[in-house]
């Protein structure tokens, strides 16, 4: 198996970079031959995932989080070269999603003795997702979380603790159009998630009925005016990982077209990608 491991040194913590490195020594042995390459700003592992793609690799593994694996994804997608992924960030959902080790060292066992299967990508305004885009509150969690990245390595997840309690209590929602399987709906909420994959966060479970492989995405709209809107799923979130019952609505679609009265943040995979207008749709099999 020839592979380009992508390694993102700001992503995770100091003591991970030797599990990194016993890790490459566990695909050697294993008969693996292996390139190492360093992302060292926005934009290189797409690039680094393109030039895999370009000379035919069998795979590409990316050890840093799921921000360096979305933008991975972005320069493999549609290819017949693998992406995997040696867990090195701050909550690594993608891993958590696939129930792999955490530890770099056990995740490089569990890809030398596991197999490969294609899964869908959701694709927001031309950028893939292999996990979820947001919507409205939770785009602009992020976009205030974004502005507070630099503290990210020092801090953890704290940046975004802080961007929720700075953000939920003054978020009041906002008028929406929906279009999807030819309905038009206009509706007022706090939040819209598009699922293709069932964790947020790494421990909440907004869509526990997406899968990625079944051509449709989950999307989970939380409807309301106001801070208590989402503020009464606080409780439940925190307890079970899951949302209140009542004023949430789950639907399943290919696509999914959202407009607002004034434009909102959509974030995706974690990463703030633009603003409304904006359409999403599947892309079935799209990566290996």
């Amino acid at each position: 198996m020839n592979a380009l491991i992508i390694c993102n040194p700001r992503a995770g913590r100091q003591e991970g970079t030797e599990r990194v490195r016993q890790a490459i020594r566990v695909l050697e042995s294993a008969g693996w031959s292996v390139t190492v390459e360093q992302s060292n700003g926005p934009g290189d592992a797409t690039r680094l995932a393109r030039f895999a793609v370009t000379g035919k690799l069998d795979a590409v593994l990316v050890a840093g989080g799921d921000g360096t694996l979305n933008e991975a994804v972005q320069g493999i997608a549609g290819s017949d070269t693998a992406l995997g992924t040696l867990p090195y960030g701050t909550v690594n959902v993608w891993a958590r999603e696939l129930a792999m080790p955490l530890n770099p060292v056990e995740a490089a066992h569990a890809i030398v003795d596991g197999r490969i299967e294609r899964i869908d990508l959701g694709l927001t305004n031309g950028r893939y997702f292999m996990l979820m885009t947001g919507i409205g509150l939770d785009g602009e969690i992020v976009r205030r979380a974004q502005a507070l990245k630099h503290h990210k390595r020092r801090f953890g997840i704290l940046p975004y603790v802080a961007a929720v309690l700075l953000t939920v209590p003054r978020y009041r929602g906002a008028d929406l159009e929906l279009r999807y399987d030819g309905l038009i709906r206009r509706v007022h909420a706090v939040m819209v998630i598009i699922g293709n994959t069932r964790l947020y966060g790494g421990r909440f479970y907004l869509t526990p009925s997406a899968v990625a492989t079944d051509g449709r995405l989950d999307v989970c709209m939380v409807k309301g005016r106001g801070p208590l809107a989402f503020g009464r799923h606080a409780l439940p979130l925190i307890l079970a990982g899951r949302l209140a019952q009542g004023d949430v609505e789950v639907l399943r679609v290919r696509q999914l077209e959202v407009t607002a009265d004034s434009p909102l943040a959509v974030q995706a995979d974690g990463e703030l990608i633009g603003t409304t207008p904006t359409t999403i749709e599947i892309q079935p099999r799209a990566l290996r």
